[in-house]
Parts: structure tokens; sequence; C-alpha cells
């Protein structure tokens, strides 16, 4: 976000912004509307100023770049204006469990926490409406001194707690499991698809609200090198995961992302480097992202080996890819070129996309699409994996494995019940 000079009005100007430095050891009361924790910097927002919904991620990121979010103090700033993501396949129908969440939507809330652990900003949003800018400022001044007063002690690690028993597993079948690896399979067989992500879901239950808080620290303190990221819905839905996947950083015209595909649990690294499979899973992704950059960008750098990426519970090859942009380009062209990538729909995306409309019987809603910082000429985006989308007393967990030639239903459904491990311990359950 950029800073607005006093005294200058701007039409396209349509929510302000004051920020204000506060203690390192505050934060924004519950419920929280959205939190994002990098690793560097975590930030919490409550409320919601402005919002944007689209049909499709591109539109989102258009309508995002035609509109300004402007903030006044020195301090620091969230990494891009608007905070929201959309839907894997935003043509895909939907079930109960999605229901609150639009294909692609993008919020800036009222009230947004940010802190790295020494240092902590305080910003209050106000929409620009025909008052003008000046009515905004003295609003969002208002606005933040009361947040002051409201704030709260950061609770100590392991200060919340789950409900007093465990959720429990619904019961799974995995006979459509088995039959979709053998559509894959056979497809692979008859036509050009090469790989194809496949997804499930398990659901849990508890005898009493699950307690999206607790949830929220407990999955921070087992995140490793991931992204922690929630988004709460008007009707109190909420998605949050760990994402260890960066779809992509854009910043002053310079691109980062990764190839990320391939898996194996903990002790199997010797499986992961020198397996025939997940070498020819992994180069599938890494020229796919390839061939999405080169029509944008004048370089392209791409990591000369794949490299393993440790989670604790389960590990990747992983290669980074930077890339600088041609002039003129935005988030909504890269967004255009570069999802799905190949480690969440498969390759060719059309063939792997027609494959899953067809075959797959699974809403996936926003999992495998992305979440994060969104904004005119920056944006950081991750795939949103590793998630569960919380209502009440159950959620739903998703977790996908690549399937390629030689790939087996056993093997792909440990896979994904080995990614799964990841939320259930977030939610205090053993797999």
């Amino acid at each position: 976000m950029r800073h607005l000079m006093q005294g200058i009005t701007s039409g396209r100007v349509q929510v302000l912004g004051i920020g204000s430095r506060v203690s390192p050891g505050a934060r924004l009361p519950e419920p929280w509307t959205l939190s994002w924790c990098d690793g560097a910097w975590s930030w919490a927002g409550t409320g919601v100023s402005a919002v944007r919904r689209a049909p499709g991620h591109v539109q989102l990121l258009e309508a995002v770049g035609h509109s300004d979010v402007v903030v006044e103090g020195s301090g620091a700033r969230p990494p891009a204006p608007w905070f929201g993501g959309f839907a894997f396949d935003p043509t895909a129908p939907l079930d109960r469990w999605w229901e609150a969440f639009p294909p692609a939507w993008a919020l800036v809330p009222q009230l947004l926490l940010g802190t790295d652990g020494r240092t902590a900003e305080l910003f209050a949003f106000a929409p620009v409406g025909e008052a003008g800018i000046s009515a905004a400022r003295e609003r969002a001044a208002a606005a933040l001194e009361e947040a002051k007063a409201r704030l709260v002690d950061r609770p100590a690690p392991g200060a919340t707690s789950a409900s007093a028993r465990p959720p429990r597993v619904r019961p799974q079948d995995r006979t459509a499991w088995d039959a979709l690896v053998s559509e894959a399979l056979a497809a692979f067989e008859s036509g050009h698809l090469r790989k194809v992500v496949l997804a499930r879901a398990l659901e849990i239950e508890a005898d009493s609200p699950l307690d999206v808080p607790a949830v929220r620290e407990r999955m921070r303190s087992i995140a490793g090198p991931a992204v922690a990221y929630e988004l709460r819905a008007t009707d109190g839905t909420t998605l949050l995961g760990a994402s260890p996947e960066r779809l992509f950083t854009l910043e002053a015209g310079r691109l980062e992302t990764q190839a990320l595909a391939s898996s194996a649990a903990p002790g199997e690294l010797d499986r992961l480097t020198g397996g025939r499979k997940e070498a020819r899973e992994h180069a599938a992704v890494v020229e796919s992202i390839r061939a999405a950059l080169l029509p944008l960008s004048s370089e392209v750098e791409i990591g000369a080996a794949p490299e393993p990426l440790a989670l604790g519970y389960v590990s990747h090859l992983h290669t980074p890819v930077r890339a600088r942009l041609r002039p003129g380009l935005t988030p909504a062209d890269v967004v255009r070129a570069l999802h799905p990538t190949a480690a969440v729909g498969g390759t060719p995306r059309e063939e792997a996309l027609a494959f899953l409309r067809s075959h797959e019987r699974l809403a996936r809603g926003w999992y495998a699409g992305a979440i994060g910082w969104l904004g005119p000429d920056r944006a950081d985006l991750r795939v949103a994996l590793r998630c569960a989308l919380v209502r009440g007393n159950a959620a739903r967990l998703f977790s996908g494995a690549g399937c390629v030639p030689g790939s087996t239903a056993e093997g792909e459904w440990v896979e994904t019940a080995v990614k799964a491990r990841f939320m259930l311990g977030a939610f205090g359950m053993e797999d």
C-alpha cells in the first residue's frame, strides 16, 4: 500500500486507513475475520470495510487492480491492501460446506494488527464515501483510538484449549477413491493426460462448537515453514490451514513462485529423492510453470535441482522459480497464466481440469485455490492446501495426491492420509 500525502484527493480512493504503533504483545479480540502468519510477520483482521466478489480469479484480480486502498502512517505495511482468495475451479458446483464462500472474494478489514514480535502496527480502515477523504480520515482515526482501548493481551502458547473431548472422524468409504484412481489410470492409457491431482475430504465432528482460536494456535505451533492462513465468512464458516506452497509473490515486477510436488512420509526421504515416479511428477510441475511464465517474463530463473522441503509430518520436492515480469503486466496476468499449476491440477492443464470435472465428485471449493494478499501491482498468494473448513461443531479436511502412470489407489490413499495428519493434529486428534 502507498501513502496518501496530506491534501491529495482521488476518485479512485475507496478505502482510507490510518496506522499507529502499539504494544507487540497486543491482540485483537475474537472472532477474527482473517489471519496470516508467514514466519516473519503475523497479521489479524476484524470486520469488513470494503469487499470485492467476482465469478473467477482473473476477474477478482482485475477488480482489485481498479481500486485504491491508501494508508497514512510511517510504520509497517501488510503485503498488499486486500486479503482474500478464490476457488480451485470457479465453474465447479459447490455444496453446503462452501455456500458462504463466493468463487472469488477479497476484503479490506475494519481493523488490522500486524506484528513481527518486536514491533506491532494497528490499522483502522474506513470507506471513502461522498463526504470525501477528510471525513473518512476522521472516522478511521476515531475507530483507531477506540480499537486501541479494546486490545487484549496475547495469550501464552498453549493457553487456549479445544473442547473437552477430541472430535471424531466420520466413517470413510474407500470405494469411490479406488474407482477414481482406476479412472485416472485408464485416462493415461487412452489420451493425452499425463498427471492429475486427485483430492478427497474427511469430516470430523465434536460434541460442541469447535474452538477456532485453539485450532489456529495449535496449527501455527506445528506448521513449520508453511504459511498459516484463515478467512471467516459472514455466517461464521472459517477456512484455515497452513500452506507449504507459494502460488506467487509479486513485488516491483519481480515474481517468485515454486514447483512443489511429490510427497513422502517422514523417514522416506530416499524414496522421494530417488524414485522415478516422484522425479517424473516433479519435472512435470517445473515444466508447466516454466512454460506459463515465459510469455510474461524477460527472464525465468529455475533452481538447478529439486531440494527436499521437510514439514515434519511430510516432505516434498521443491524447486524455486524467479522471474522478471515484462512492463505493464499485473497480478491478474500472472494468476491467469499460473493457476492452477500442475502441482494441484495436473498436466496438460485443460485435460486435467476436464477429467476432474467429469470424475472427481468432490466440491473442492477453495481447496487448492489460493488465499492471501492482493493489490493492483503486488500480491502474495499461497495455494490453499492443508486446510479445513469449520462450521459449528463440524469440519471438513481436504488433502490430495498427484496421480501419474504407475500410481496405485493404495499409494495415493496413504499419501492423502499422511497430508491429513497435519490438520488432524491441529484439531488435537490422532490420525
